[in-house]
């Protein structure tokens, strides 16, 4: 679309490759999630979290993919996300998240990184369930006989925010807590701004940026971004943000983690249709008529990311005109794909 140019002509000077100020980094693979994964029983995520922080040696009845079930001490787990769609709101909560992932607690990490033997009969129940994965032939399998410890994913410095590999029709990232390890389905941005870089990639102009760089060639309309696609994206470089566009920029950012990610559509205002039966091509998005957008329409549907996207388009100097057309844009390049995946 032509606005494309205008913000690139317009921000030829604050844009910049999200490569060349921050690393992006792919969640861990497990190679065996049948082991590595857990459900708690009868707990929350949230409530082992806690536990494991408040006595890491309680027991938690947990099970996993293979239809295994028992004990395992609060300290070996921790919570995980898996996929985007457990990302509702943009800050990722924990009562959100399904799985808890099997991971050595502080002692046995600092016994493997200084080379000494891990102690792992302090827990018991750990120890046991290492013991059936290695019955089940685990360590066999490619990935984690890769590894000097098998049963070890190792130890990640917390990123700034997560982007999904996969999109569908919301625009999202998630700010996440540092308890919260990463699947290999999603993608940890580390960079300087830790909130303030996340408010900016979450900006409805970034879509636009998403939707011509990402690989629209999958099922169901979904769209791919792979790593090497996510550090071409542009971002506003932060040092362009002024002091109080900054603080307006954040406090838009945390109004709008408030609730939770609705389709792009419905950011934008327009309704989508609910009809089972409907017969419509465009189902259920034939209401979206990006041509007929407003900016009053936006405003009146989610002032919150409205505020947070003017912030943005503040920065790059963008006219009420170019900022309609941004959002039309959006609209029109995320309805054309999904539609467009149904007759393929």
């Amino acid at each position: 679309p032509d606005i494309f140019f205008t913000i690139l002509e317009k921000g030829k000077d604050k844009l910049v490759r999200l490569g060349d100020i921050a690393e992006v980094r792919r969640g861990f693979t497990t190679g065996a999630n049948d082991f590595f994964y857990l459900e708690p029983v009868g707990m929350t995520v949230k409530e082992v979290a806690e536990l494991r922080e408040k006595d890491p040696m309680t027991l938690v009845w947990v099970r996993n993919g293979a239809g295994w079930m028992g004990e395992i001490e609060a300290a070996w787990l921790r919570p995980v996300i898996k996929s985007p769609r457990e990302i509702q709101t943009l800050r990722v909560r924990l009562e959100d998240l399904r799985y808890l992932v099997f991971m050595p607690p502080e002692d046995i990490r600092k016994a493997i990184d200084q080379g000494r033997q891990p102690p792992l009969s302090r827990y018991p129940k750990a120890t046991a369930y290492i013991q059936w994965g290695e019955e089940q032939g685990y360590p066999t399998r490619p990935t984690c006989a890769s590894r000097t410890r098998w049963w070890d994913l190792g130890e990640r410095e917390p990123a700034n925010f997560i982007w999904p590999m996969i999109h569908n029709d919301r625009m999202i990232v998630g700010v996440h807590d540092p308890r919260i390890q990463v699947d290999h389905n999603l993608f940890e941005i580390k960079g300087e701004g830790r909130v303030l870089l996340a408010a900016v990639m979450v900006s409805s102009q970034q879509v636009i940026i998403r939707e011509l760089i990402g690989r629209s060639n999958l099922g169901e309309g979904a769209l791919k971004t792979e790593g090497v696609d996510i550090v071409q994206l542009l971002t506003v470089r932060p040092s362009t943000i002024s002091r109080p566009q900054d603080q307006a920029l954040l406090n838009a950012f945390n109004r709008l983690s408030q609730r939770p990610i609705r389709s792009i559509f419905e950011e934008l205002g327009f309704p989508l249709c609910r009809e089972r039966r409907c017969g419509h091509p465009e189902h259920p998005y034939e209401y979206v008529r990006p041509e007929a957008l407003t900016l009053e329409q936006v405003r009146a549907a989610s002032p919150d990311r409205f505020e947070l996207d003017r912030v943005v388009f503040d920065v790059l100097g963008l006219t009420d005109e170019e900022r309609r057309e941004v959002y039309r844009a959006v609209a029109q390049l995320v309805k054309d794909r999904l539609v467009r995946a149904r007759s393929v």
